[in-house]
């Protein structure tokens, strides 16, 4: 697990869980008092993405705007519900998806006479998107949208349409902030009965409880990763930290640093540019302007977890100096 259990919470948690608690009605409270809107608790990050789709009316063949700097395994649902994505470049700021890029897209799309059903906005490697722009953009375009928040509660906004929170190896598992859809939520991850399309997303029990006792130490763990992240900055002049985001699960590094510390253990995460894969040669990508990619200029960096203990902190800056 991602924390150490001094306390005892994840195991008194587990024994609760064994014991009867409903752990899962307490997870989805715990996150809709947290985003503001209604949560349905389901299994996977995956399952997530896949229902806040289904939300949103996507069919085959529609376009769902998509970011291109993000996990591509995110995208699988889009394109596993015969969709068709649309790939925005990110911000020089943010490192999220790109207001311009986006701007350009919905005008492309609407002179196809083929908006997108969903504009799916990831808060990339613990960065927060310019909500400030992109929701009111969406809005004004009729298009709901799709925050991804795979690190805990990074600092989204949540004040978008949908919201898929992701635990990871806290137990894993995530949720749906789904607000009026919660009982077609329900429906679709299997909770309660439909004869309409349903998935077995469901999260079961003991999941959950780990899901709340890591969400009872997310300001232990917030602390933790600044001060990784603070002692990173102070040993290294080419470390990129995150404009927002409370948790700063990520910083950006070149990747000769980059190399160096991967080779003192540390993680180190060289996702690739997902409109550059194969199976999306065929699709649309926009720039932030035309004739300058953020993306690609971020190709010669390297994500460096901020998510290790004190102890390996020291051996880093000790191996660094």
């Amino acid at each position: 697990m991602i924390f150490i259990d001094r306390q005892g919470e994840a195991a008194a948690a587990i024994n609760d869980a064994l014991g009867g608690t409903d752990y899962v009605s307490r997870l989805e409270r715990e996150l809709s008092a947290a985003t503001g809107k209604s949560a349905v608790a389901v299994s996977t990050f995956d399952g997530g993405v896949h229902t806040a789709l289904h939300l949103c009316g996507v069919q085959s063949g529609d376009y769902v705007f998509v970011p291109t700097f993000t996990f591509y395994s995110y995208l699988a649902p889009v394109t596993n519900m015969g969709a068709v994505p649309v790939f925005l470049d990110c911000d020089p700021e943010t490192r999220c998806v790109s207001p311009l890029a986006l701007e350009t897209a919905l005008v492309w799309a609407s002179l196809q006479n083929k908006p997108p059903k969903a504009v799916i906005i990831d808060n990339a490697f613990g960065s927060v998107a310019d909500y400030d722009k992109l929701i009111p953009m969406c809005k004004a375009w009729n298009v709901p949208t799709i925050e991804l928040c795979a690190h805990v509660l990074c600092g989204g906004r949540y004040d978008g349409d949908y919201a898929v929170i992701g635990f990871g190896s806290e137990g894993g598992g995530g949720a749906v902030a789904c607000g009026d859809d919660y009982t077609a939520a329900r429906q679709f991850a299997r909770y309660e009965y439909t004869d309409g399309e349903n998935h077995d997303y469901r999260l079961n029990n003991y999941s959950a409880a780990l899901a709340c006792a890591y969400m009872s130490v997310l300001p232990k763990i917030h602390e933790r990763n600044k001060a990784n992240l603070s002692a990173l900055l102070s040993a290294l002049d080419c470390v990129m930290p995150p404009v927002k985001g409370d948790a700063s699960f990520f910083a950006l590094c070149k990747t000769d640093k980059a190399k160096t510390i991967e080779a003192a253990g540390f993680d180190v995460i060289r996702p690739p540019l997902a409109h550059t894969l194969p199976k999306y040669a065929g699709c649309h990508y926009f720039e932030h302007e035309q004739g300058y990619s953020v993306c690609a200029s971020l190709c010669s960096h390297a994500l460096i977890s901020m998510d290790f203990s004190p102890f390996r902190r020291l051996k880093l800056i000790s191996m660094l100096k």
